[in-house]
């Protein structure tokens, strides 16, 4: 529990300076996370705002106006991705915000 909970801090907190470059934070999440903020990350193309994205990531039930906007079908919160939040929900949104804003670009760059 507690090693999960620094993993996800580091994921906010871990930014270093490389050469006069600002790297930001590794982020260690599992596949399940990265594939769910993965499927609502791609309707900010269709118009999804940044925080409508970070509802639908964190949500246990589909959000009531969810249909009048999205562009897929809702996707369920797995059991793996509800593991990883564990008690930790405000630092595993922290950290997925991060990764949104940083992460996920560096990810595709270094592909």
């Amino acid at each position: 529990m507690i090693d999960q909970i620094q993993k996800k801090i580091q994921g906010i907190y871990g930014w270093t300076v490389k050469n006069a470059e600002i790297i930001a934070p590794p982020h260690d999440l599992p596949d399940a996370v990265k594939s769910r903020v993965a499927y609502f990350r791609d309707m900010a193309e269709d118009g999804m705002t940044f925080m409508g994205i970070m509802e639908c990531i964190f949500a246990d039930k589909k959000p009531e106006s969810y249909d009048f906007g999205a562009t897929k079908d809702w996707l369920p919160m797995s059991q793996e991705f509800n593991d990883w939040v564990g008690n930790a929900y405000n630092i595993a949104q922290m950290e997925i915000a991060v990764y949104l804003i940083y992460g996920v670009r560096k990810e595709e760059n270094n592909d």
